[in-house]
């Protein structure tokens, strides 16, 4: 079909919202050409999306009114770093939560759904559609020792499944005797948003996860003091509602 030009017309190279778009509506299969608002078409775009964060505590997802689609993103929460009770003794950090990534549709998801954002240990899962978001594994202390290269475990990543995309967390590192007098614990793994701890110095506490589903660093000690390791950080659940589309 050749192009049809309007006379008078040109191209419209610096459109502003107030112009118009040209649509064509058939309700009565005699197309009729109408007129929108290029500002009417962006707030169509913005109004149609929503968003829920939903943190640890929380129980329940309940849909915005209108939700067709939801892009499901779970975290899983980071594995607690190791402590350390002993002389010369390093500990792991803890892995970094899993996340999973999935499109679903209001029918999956039902009027409310049962939901559980992981503190370190627990999982974050969604129920109505079996999502899950693995729990990052603790670290482990090294054994007392002044032996160069003695390691202290770092816990495993968390893994995830029931998503379209299952993401597994970063495993946390490995404590490590350096000398009699010096080591350096296990840094905290990251999960998809990073957040790892930081690894700690000879006689210093661990720290905890940073950014949603980052593992603790271990402790560390070469003089016979405790120090606690660093506690994971606790997972999230992050809902993109598409509505009405």
């Amino acid at each position: 079909m050749a192009d049809t030009k309007v006379s008078g017309l040109g191209p419209n190279t610096a459109p502003l919202t107030t112009d118009y778009l040209a649509i064509l509506d058939d309700p009565a299969t005699t197309p009729a050409l109408q007129r929108m608002a290029i500002s009417y078409l962006l707030a169509l775009a913005v109004t149609n999306v929503a968003i829920q964060v939903i943190a640890a505590g929380t129980t329940l997802y309940t849909p915005t009114t209108g939700m067709k689609k939801v892009l499901a993103i779970l975290v899983g929460p980071g594995g607690n770093g190791a402590a350390v009770t002993g002389v010369d003794s390093y500990g792991g950090g803890g892995g970094g939560g899993g996340t999973c990534i999935r499109l679903c549709t209001a029918a999956e998801i039902g009027a409310n759904s049962a939901c559980v954002v992981g503190t370190p240990g627990t999982a974050t899962t969604l129920a109505d559609v079996t999502m899950s978001a693995g729990a990052g594994g603790n670290g482990s202390a090294s054994a007392d020792s002044t032996t160069l290269g003695t390691l202290g475990a770092g816990g495993a990543g968390g893994t995830s499944s029931g998503g379209d995309l299952n993401i597994t967390g970063q495993a946390g590192f490995r404590g490590i005797v350096h000398s009699t007098s010096a080591g350096l614990s296990g840094a905290g793994g990251n999960s998809m948003f990073g957040g790892g701890a930081a690894q700690a110095q000879t006689e210093a506490a661990g720290t905890a996860g940073g950014a949603y589903g980052g593992g603790g660093s271990g402790g560390a000690s070469s003089a016979g003091t405790d120090r606690a390791g660093g506690g994971g950080a606790n997972g999230i659940i992050y809902m993109i509602e598409f509505l009405n589309v």
